[in-house]
């Protein structure tokens, strides 16, 4: 049984058709999985404590901070990770225990940055109200 006001969503596993607002756990698992490969040239391999662990602390990050601030972490830390011969790849466990207290912050004030920004060009008069002013 379908909400009549529920719309239809591309298949969770596809993060390219999905508006961010949208993704899941399942969106966050197949975005890690594909990005991993194409930035590192190698399978993802989950933490310790295998995928469901994973996809805990994913969950709860989604819950706290919401799909936008998940996407932009996981791109800040690809961006901050340098692979080395022995961690050829980083996964979210990683992510989520040593670069979360780094990454995160810049991530969060980004984002109050933005809403800032947007704030004040809402509040900014228009062309016209200016000329009224005139």
């Amino acid at each position: 049984m379908t909400c009549a006001n529920k719309r239809n969503l591309p298949p969770a596993k596809s993060w390219r058709e999905r508006e961010i607002p949208d993704w899941n756990v399942t969106t966050f698992t197949s975005y890690l999985t594909d990005r991993h490969a194409e930035l590192y040239g190698i399978p993802y391999v989950p933490g310790r404590g295998g995928w469901r662990a994973e996809q805990g602390m994913i969950k709860r990050m989604i819950d706290e901070h919401g799909p936008e601030v998940v996407r932009r972490f996981i791109d800040g830390c690809f961006r901050e990770y340098r692979p080395t011969r022995e961690y050829p790849g980083v996964n979210f466990t990683f992510m989520y225990t040593y670069m979360r207290g780094r990454v995160l912050p810049k991530v969060l004030a980004e984002g109050r940055h933005e809403v800032r920004r947007e704030l004040a060009e809402a509040s900014r008069p228009s062309f016209e109200e200016l000329a009224e002013w005139l």
